[in-house]
């Protein structure tokens, strides 16, 4: 067991889980507002990266780490999207029932595809957060001289 104890989390978790919720709720407001329906933008999850990027650079923490993270939990709201229309579609598939499993498979497959957007857009949102965190001041100076 770690000296920090069971529930203690790392600065870049932190900043990471402050940035990904953070942006939750403003990507479910960008598609309410959309009134589409039909797609799901994970742009907000940008920001949600930018703000742990800042945050975390702030500190000791890797900024570009947390925007990441943050980029993966702020993309949980794909995943239920994409779950909550592809899987009651492929069980309603018409055909054999391998076709069914197949059609499952894949829908449970494309669950994958937000998280790795998310990280995209955190990895970029979070290397943008650290810079501005260097443009204004708040990083922390070098250990070492250059």
């Amino acid at each position: 067991m770690s000296p920090r104890g069971p529930l203690q989390l790392s600065a870049t978790w932190t900043y990471a889980i402050v940035g990904g919720v953070a942006s939750i709720p403003l990507t479910v407001g960008a598609y309410w507002l959309s009134g589409t329906g039909s797609e799901f933008s994970l742009n907000m999850v940008i920001l949600g990266g930018l703000f742990a990027g800042y945050l975390a650079s702030g500190s000791a923490a890797d900024g570009t780490a947390a925007g990441v993270r943050a980029g993966v939990i702020g993309s949980a709201p794909g995943v239920v999207w994409i779950l909550a229309e592809a899987v009651p579609a492929a069980l309603a598939a018409g055909g054999p029932t391998t076709f069914r499993v197949a059609a499952v498979g894949l829908a449970v497959g494309l669950g994958v595809l937000p998280p790795i957007i998310g990280a995209v857009g955190g990895f970029v949102g979070g290397k943008i957060g650290g810079w501005l965190a260097g443009k204004t001041g708040r990083r922390p100076p070098s250990a070492v001289g250059n």
